[in-house]
């Protein structure tokens, strides 16, 4: 990313969060002769106490050097969430430990003996951009035989905005694209110089007006656990926990583990999975 480009991200990404935010909500009176949404310029530099033209560069996209101060300071007007203050220091080319991305994701044979150890529960490996690197053979049960997939339909981001039975799958699916994206996003600033994030966000900004309107919200999220509620086609709803696991000497690649309660449905419904040929299913 050449740094006209970052700064362009800079810019988007400070007036979209100064338009979530309403006066009253940072202690300001409310104006009924407001033109746009959220807060103005002048109002974010009073509550960050720096200089209003400076700001205005700032939003601009203008060459200006900027202080970790000064970001700290902005980060609070804006009330930040600590993804999002750190996705702005990637932003303002001040990084902090964002390694530089490999030529090739490689998981080593310690790892693939922990997924594969993994009976009972999905347990898949994904790269920086989200691409399946491992999965062990409950994962092939519920998600589908990756060994078949092409690797479009291994990128978890590409697959939810463009196969329609994979997103189906989803409950509140609305809710899960916002925090995929954002968490796409997040990822992305953090290896400006690699081309293959430009090659998957371009592909589905042109395939999906969900994503690029998502996209363009410019919102930041580093998600490692929760939980989501499955329709599978097979054995119907389950709910299973995920939880994530950064993988130690190798940037941005993770193992996430999907777990059932102890004796409950979905735990029974996992275990019938496992019991069919995933590959005879054809899911």
């Amino acid at each position: 990313m050449q740094p006209e480009a970052r700064r362009a991200e800079l810019a988007d990404f400070l007036r979209t969060r100064r338009a979530r935010l309403r006066p009253s909500e940072v202690g300001l009176a409310e104006s009924r002769r407001r033109r746009t949404p959220g807060l103005r310029r002048e109002e974010v530099a009073l509550l960050a106490n720096i200089g209003t033209t400076w700001y205005t560069r700032l939003e601009q996209g203008l060459p200006i050097n900027v202080s970790p101060d000064v970001l700290d300071a902005v980060a609070r007007a804006l009330q930040l969430t600590r993804d999002e203050r750190r996705h702005l220091y990637i932003l303002a080319d001040q990084p902090a430990n964002c390694p530089p991305p490999a030529a090739e994701e490689i998981v080593s044979d310690a790892v693939l003996r922990v997924v594969h150890a993994i009976e009972l529960f999905p347990a898949i490996v994904c790269g920086r951009r989200f691409d399946v690197l491992a999965w062990n053979r409950a994962a092939a049960a519920f998600f589908g035989d990756f060994e078949r997939a092409d690797a479009n339909e291994r990128n978890l981001v590409w697959r939810f905005f463009v196969d329609a039975a994979y997103r189906a799958r989803m409950r509140d699916a609305d809710c899960v694209a916002r925090k995929v994206v954002a968490q796409l996003r997040a990822v992305a600033a953090r290896y400006p110089d690699d081309p293959s994030f430009a090659e998957l966000i371009g592909d589905l900004r042109e395939r999906s007006g969900e994503f690029r309107r998502l996209w363009n919200a410019h919102d930041v999220l580093e998600n490692l656990e929760g939980v989501k509620v499955y329709d599978h086609p097979v054995v119907g709803e389950l709910q299973l926990d995920h939880t994530t696991f950064a993988l130690a000497g190798h940037a941005d690649v993770r193992m996430t583990i999907y777990t059932a309660a102890p004796g409950s449905a979905s735990e029974r419904k996992l275990r019938e999975l496992l019991e069919r040929d995933p590959v005879a299913m054809g899911v």
